[in-house]
């Protein structure tokens, strides 16, 4: 897959379909390349080395084994990109593990997708 290098590109990963399609959706018409989207943990890691995005919109809670906390750091040990989590889930001990990973960004659901753009245009 071929880089769009004219915007910033975007790797959506969320277990939540529709949360996918109101990404892909919000960000393109925003002006940015949407690189591919994940469920799992595995997936988001294929997708991240595959597509090298700029960015990485990572929910905390994914299908099959693993979280996002953890495909965010394998993402982190292979490639430079800024994750920005999006979760339902901030109890503590969650939200220490994913600081740990020092994001760009930690969002609690529910969130204004333009908080989101802002942040983009911010880090």
């Amino acid at each position: 897959m071929m880089k769009n290098n004219s915007s910033p590109s975007v790797l959506i990963v969320d277990d939540e379909a529709v949360m996918v399609m109101l990404l892909q959706v919000r960000l393109r018409a925003s002006g940015y390349h949407v690189s591919a989207t994940a469920s799992s943990k595995e997936e988001a890691i294929s997708k991240a080395v595959e597509t090298k995005p700029d960015y990485v919109i990572m929910d905390i809670r994914l299908t099959g084994k693993g979280d996002g906390i953890e495909a965010a750091e394998q993402i982190l040990k292979r490639l430079q990109t800024k994750i920005i989590f999006i979760t339902g889930y901030s109890e503590g001990d969650i939200k220490r593990r994913a600081l740990e990973l020092d994001p760009a960004a930690f969002i609690t659901k529910p969130f204004d997708i333009a908080e989101l753009l802002t942040i983009l245009e911010q880090v």
